[in-house]
């Protein structure tokens, strides 16, 4: 029997992390299935939950009492590994710090180094104090990375031209995350009235769900309409002050954080996806929608940059614009019907299996 490549992935967190190990389930999935492929070693630069289980790969927890301890401990664990296993490619998941130790690494032991860059470390939004980029410390450490990576990944076209804006010029490879098409399925249901919205996110300033629910204020006023709200964080309280002061209690509804599986049933359940958000790598919820027939409506980061054709989008911040919009999308089935149809094509084509299949063959390919 051929022995599998080894592969040494370095994620700061994500897997068997969070309330019920929830984590980052896309990017579980993902480890999962190179690992039938590969034989995987994640190195975890974030303490593991004890009753996390799984076997499809190696999972290697990295604590410390702060991150110099820890990350000299890292090295001491890839080391061992790498001379048990002989690792041929190592790839490191955000780039600080994963990215920055993969290509230390890959250049100390000589195999290709991979770094995939996933959102805030791709961004400055300084008035909020949001992404890596705004800070000339991590600026300088991040294109010194990806300068020096052998293989740069991007989510978006919307990333890469944020990187390209700070100078960075070479070859950049774009792989969005597909999603499980079988378990977030396509439904053929008619729009309902009153119109079902559906955001899900976490509750904070770079998703800008004031820019929400002002925006719903002016559909509200226009047609019946509700509004379900999923998730939880630091503006949960000033987000449902607002709703209050516009007097819209009665049409929106927030449930707080739901298991991941629960959510397709709500993606069953809604006509459109309102999301709205600063910035974005490229908005797993986004990808969710489009894959369940649900209209995306918001702004023009992540894939709603990407996918003009998909989507309803407008600047971050406008929800005058967006409002109107949504208000026009509503009295022309037609286009609402192709809208939901690009959607569902590139979702489709887009899927979990395709994303794996891409990054399989970066790591085939030694020869960088």
């Amino acid at each position: 029997m051929k022995t599998r490549p080894s592969i040494a992935i370095i994620i700061p967190g994500g897997i068997g992390t969070g309330h019920n190990n929830i984590g980052v389930p896309v990017m579980e999935r993902i480890v999962k299935l190179l690992s039938r492929d590969f034989q995987l070693t994640v190195f975890s630069l974030f303490k593991i939950n004890p009753d996390y289980r799984q076997d499809a790969f190696e999972l290697v927890s990295i604590s410390g009492s702060n991150s110099l301890v820890k990350i000299l401990k890292f090295i001491g664990f890839f080391f061992t590994h790498h001379r048990q296993k002989k690792f041929t490619v190592v790839h490191g998941f955000w780039t600080l710090p994963g990215g920055f130790l993969a290509v230390v690494l890959g250049k100390l032991f000589k195999i290709k180094s991979i770094v995939s860059v996933l959102g805030g470390d791709a961004i400055a939004l300084p008035e909020i104090k949001y992404g890596q980029l705004q800070k000339s410390s991590f600026r300088r450490l991040i294109l010194w990375t990806l300068r020096n990576a052998d293989e740069v990944i991007c989510l978006t076209e919307y990333l890469v031209s944020n990187l390209r804006g700070f100078g960075l010029v070479r070859d950049i490879k774009v792989i969005p995350w597909g999603i499980d098409t079988d378990v977030f399925k396509f439904n053929e249901a008619m729009l309902h009235e009153p119109i079902r919205f559906l955001h899900i996110g976490n509750l904070s300033p770079v998703k800008d769900q004031v820019t929400l629910i002002r925006s719903f204020k002016i559909i509200n006023d226009k047609v019946p309409c509700a509004l379900t709200i999923i998730g939880e964080g630091i503006l949960e309280s000033e987000v449902k002050l607002l709703v209050k002061s516009l007097k819209l209690e009665e049409h929106v509804k927030f449930l707080g954080l739901l298991p991941y599986e629960e959510l397709p049933a709500h993606y069953q359940q809604a006509d459109i996806l309102l999301h709205t958000s600063l910035s974005e790598g490229q908005s797993e919820v986004v990808t969710e929608a489009m894959s369940c027939g649900v209209v995306v409506c918001g702004t023009k980061v992540g894939l709603m940059y990407d996918q003009p054709s998909c989507c309803v989008s407008v600047e971050v911040k406008d929800f005058e614009a967006l409002g109107q919009r949504v208000l026009e999308l509503l009295k022309d089935p037609r286009q609402f019907e192709l809208i939901r149809r690009n959607a569902r094509d590139w979702a489709s084509s887009h899927s979990i299996h395709w994303t794996v299949e891409k990054i399989k063959g970066l790591y085939f390919r030694t020869d960088a």
